[in-house]
């Protein structure tokens, strides 16, 4: 596993993701809103899904967090 640190003002998908594969929040709009965004393996289809401990996000082309 690979861990890293960043300060976010929330724990929404689409900021932890963008903060760890160095894109735009906007970009990860359309990545998920094309479906290649999964938490825990499952399609996540709302930016605003709130993450926990212990999940692992996934993003087609960028890798896993």
């Amino acid at each position: 596993t690979q861990s890293f640190k960043t300060v976010e003002a929330s724990l929404r998908v689409d900021a932890l993701a963008s903060a760890r594969f160095k894109i735009s929040r906007s970009k990860l709009v359309n990545l998920t809103s094309n479906g290649d965004v999964r938490v825990n393996w499952t399609t996540v289809t709302k930016n605003e899904t709130t993450l926990k401990t212990g999940e692992i996000v996934s993003v087609s082309g960028k890798g896993r967090l």
